[in-house]
């Protein structure tokens, strides 16, 4: 898909070539380049921030180790509803508390400062392979914290795989 850009002087790019990330009432889209400070730190976009504002009345959030390599990062109502649908699967199933115990030890609570920085714990960023540049992605609801080369080669590979199977992400 091709866009007109103010940036590019009325030339048209493809959607995928612009930085763009957009946020409305606890939805989150588009992706962010940020890096982690030496104390940890990752900057949460204004519009990311504002978004949670919106929806919760809180910039704060919980954060746990994601799939395919990443932090995901959660409001706390959808935090809320993580928990209550894995705490409602049957205990006596092995595979019900490998997840919470996988879930729940690795979980975190964030709030942002007033510079819009939340501490990511280290262990969370070991696991996560996350050293110094990284990416902040929006996925509807929630947001996943990458480094960004793996999101980078991720994103590659995704993209290759939709031209090979375009039947399959056609909505």
């Amino acid at each position: 898909m091709l866009v007109n850009s103010s940036r590019s002087a009325g030339r048209l790019r493809p959607l995928s070539a612009l930085p763009y990330i957009r946020a409305s009432r606890g939805v989150f889209y588009g992706e962010h380049e940020t890096s982690v400070d030496d104390k940890g730190r990752v900057i949460i976009p204004a519009k990311l921030r504002d978004a949670a504002r919106a929806a919760e009345g809180t910039v704060s959030f919980m954060m746990t180790l994601g799939e395919d390599g990443c932090i995901t990062i959660y409001t706390p109502r959808r935090w809320k509803e993580i928990e209550t649908a894995v705490n409602s699967a049957p205990q006596r199933a092995e595979s019900s508390r490998r997840r919470r115990r996988l879930l729940f030890t690795q979980a975190a609570e964030g709030d942002c400062d007033r510079q819009g920085r939340m501490r990511v714990p280290a262990s969370l960023l070991a696991e996560a392979s996350i050293t110094h540049d990284a990416v902040i992605v929006g996925v509807s609801n929630q947001m996943e914290l990458w480094d960004l080369e793996r999101w980078r080669a991720y994103r590659a590979e995704m993209l290759n795989e939709r031209g090979r199977d375009a039947e399959a992400y056609a909505l």
